[in-house]
């Protein structure tokens, strides 16, 4: 059992480091809030023990760190994972071929995943249990991966009954959980009780409840075929009932298809039931309450809002950002979230923030174009590189041959851009750990040029497909749009950016709206302050949130459009630093607060 696990280690170095305290706190995103679970990482131990040297060090309780020494108590919490006669196929739908551990079937993976998940020293520091579901009447009803891959007996236990939780979460549970589940051994049972077994979660968590201590779920599943054969109870509703009763519920999707079939309701179920549970990718952003309480997704048929695996890889990822983010007295850090600088590279940014041309050549420190890319510059740099992943985005995109031009050629008037109108942006910098010295390499405000027209929409479309190609499970992605908002509705009317911006929060893709100009209305051409207004509410970033927003059929936007400034509103150089030291601050992972 060990070497195997050890053997399915060495095939996953990712999971090498021990598991981390995010720093989004218990259960939510990373918001810019530390965890109250988390300490510091590298701290040393205590009376408890040694913190380690800051890569997955666990203080124990008495211990302390360099954050100080408070503890929390560990969490309960409960995988759910689905034992169903479908979970014998590989994830891309296919019957394994590798016998005889079958190491290619979803059910030897998933195993594999859970026992990595719950090993020590994590099992200090959450109190896991596992439920099996459907239960194992015994007798030989349910069946082994190896009889259902080679289809030499059939299961015959009873359909829809309800989910058995052998391991009580408890404290140092990882050693009885690894010997429990095996995959030779470990049956699968015919039927989807997806509803009855959240029904066993619920009842067996509340009684075993303490005070003042967090409960979850972590319901592992490949999705299919719950409301062909066990549609009642409605999964949905009791996800959401879970939910109101303080009991979050993580939705770990295992399968490389996205319906999940065959027969399964896919992506959109589980969708809902991530925003049900309250861990949506970006929760609430990409969610709709429905008035009571209940939330599901604002587009279920979106971007993956659950936690989506297709690969053995990616479903040891998605655990693992689980247990970093519930970990109690963990002494690691959270996972870095992605932060694509989309900076407006347009013929309006050589103006400066009051909209006059610059007079101080040959450099042109006034200018927007100077200040904005000296700012970004002083965000990406170390150490902040080192808790995000930086990346940068310039559109409209130059395409070459001196079409675009320098920033000294647009001030005196030497050259014109005649590069292609409206064109989408240009990723020059993708978004990576210890990627602010090659942002900074690139960026050069007399070097870097300047190009014609507005294509604001397209910059958040180039934008949107980077991200959502690069998802890594439970790891948040933000947008960050320097603008000085001119004329795009002119130059560049289509795409509009708002309703692209609704979408990416939809997809749990929060933006950041930065205005960079002296002037609320953003001369000459701008749409100015209101439109950054309903952008800033769309992004769900907005001051206040969602205070001073309202929530239309597309998304959110400004109930005030031209009212108080919801974005961030940068006046000149400083403003500028202010704003965008506030976004990385706010937004690092495992830094002091």
């Amino acid at each position: 059992m060990i070497s195997r696990i050890l053997a399915g280690s060495l095939l996953l170095p990712l999971l090498a480091v021990s598991l981390a305290a995010s720093c989004g706190g218990n259960g939510g995103t990373s918001s810019g809030s530390a965890s109250s679970n988390a300490t510091a990482s590298g701290g040393s131990g205590g009376a408890g023990g040694s913190g380690g040297d800051g890569v997955g060090g666990f203080i124990a309780a008495g211990g302390s760190g360099v954050g100080g020494p408070d503890v929390c108590d560990p969490p309960d919490v409960l995988v759910v994972l689905d034992r169903t006669l479908t979970m014998h196929k590989t994830p891309e739908g296919g019957t394994p071929s590798d016998g005889p551990e079958y190491k290619s079937s979803k059910w030897y993976q998933a195993i594999t995943a859970v026992e990595q998940l719950v090993a020590p020293p994590l099992d200090k520091g959450i109190r896991f249990g596992v439920e099996l579901w459907p239960k194992d009447p015994g007798g030989g009803t349910c069946i082994t991966l190896a009889e259902r891959v080679q289809n030499t007996k059939p299961a015959t236990n009873p359909s829809c009954q309800e989910g058995e939780v052998p391991i009580s979460p408890g404290l140092d549970q990882g050693p009885t959980i690894q010997a429990l589940l095996d995959p030779a051994t470990t049956t699968l049972c015919t039927s989807t009780p997806t509803g009855n077994a959240l029904l066993t979660a619920e009842q067996h968590l509340q009684e075993i409840a303490a005070a003042g201590r967090e409960q979850y779920v972590v319901l592992v599943t490949d999705g299919a075929d719950w409301d062909f054969s066990c549609p009642e109870p409605n999964p949905l509703p009791i996800t959401q009932a879970l939910m109101k009763k303080g009991i979050k519920t993580y939705i770990v999707g295992f399968s490389a298809e996205g319906d999940i079939q065959p027969g399964g309701v896919g992506a959109e179920f589980l969708n809902n039931m991530a925003c049900a549970g309250g861990t949506a990718k970006g929760f609430p952003a990409s969610c709709a309450d429905d008035g009571n309480g209940n939330f599901t997704a604002t587009d279920p048929s979106g971007a993956p809002l659950y936690l989506k695996a297709e690969s053995s890889t990616e479903l040891a990822l998605a655990l693992k950002s689980i247990g970093g983010k519930l970990c109690c007295n963990c002494g690691d850090t959270c996972d870095p979230p992605e932060i694509l600088i989309a900076l407006d590279r347009t013929l309006t940014m050589h103006k400066t923030p009051n909209g006059e041309t610059p007079t101080d050549g040959p450099d042109y420190p006034s200018s927007k174009w100077y200040q904005a890319v000296t700012a970004i510059e002083k965000m990406v740099a170390p150490p902040r590189d080192n808790h995000a992943r930086y990346g940068l985005e310039l559109w409209p995109r130059d395409p070459g041959g001196e079409t675009c031009i320098t920033l000294a050629e647009r001030v005196t008037n030497s050259k014109q851009a005649t590069n292609p109108f409206c064109e989408s942006g240009e990723i020059v910098v993708p978004p990576a750990l210890g990627s602010g010295g090659a942002i900074q390499q690139y960026l050069d405000p007399a070097a870097t040029r300047l190009c014609i027209s507005t294509p604001t929409g397209e910059a958040l479309f180039t934008a949107t497909d980077h991200l959502l190609k690069s998802v890594t499970p439970g790891r948040d992605q933000y947008v960050v749009l320097v603008t000085d908002g001119a004329d795009w509705d002119q130059s560049c009317p289509a795409p509009s950016p708002l309703p692209i911006v609704q979408q990416l929060a939809a997809s749990g893709i929060r933006t950041f709206v930065v205005g960079f100009s002296a002037e609320g209305a953003i001369l000459p051409g701008g749409v100015g302050a209101g439109f950054l207004n309903d952008m800033a509410c769309a992004g769900q970033t907005a001051k206040g949130f969602p205070a001073g927003c309202q929530e239309g059929p597309g998304g959110y936007v400004a109930k005030d459009p031209g009212g108080e400034i919801l974005y961030l509103q940068a006046s000149d150089a400083a403003g500028l630093d202010k704003a965008l030291a506030g976004v990385a601050d706010g937004l690092c992972c495992d830094c002091v607060k």
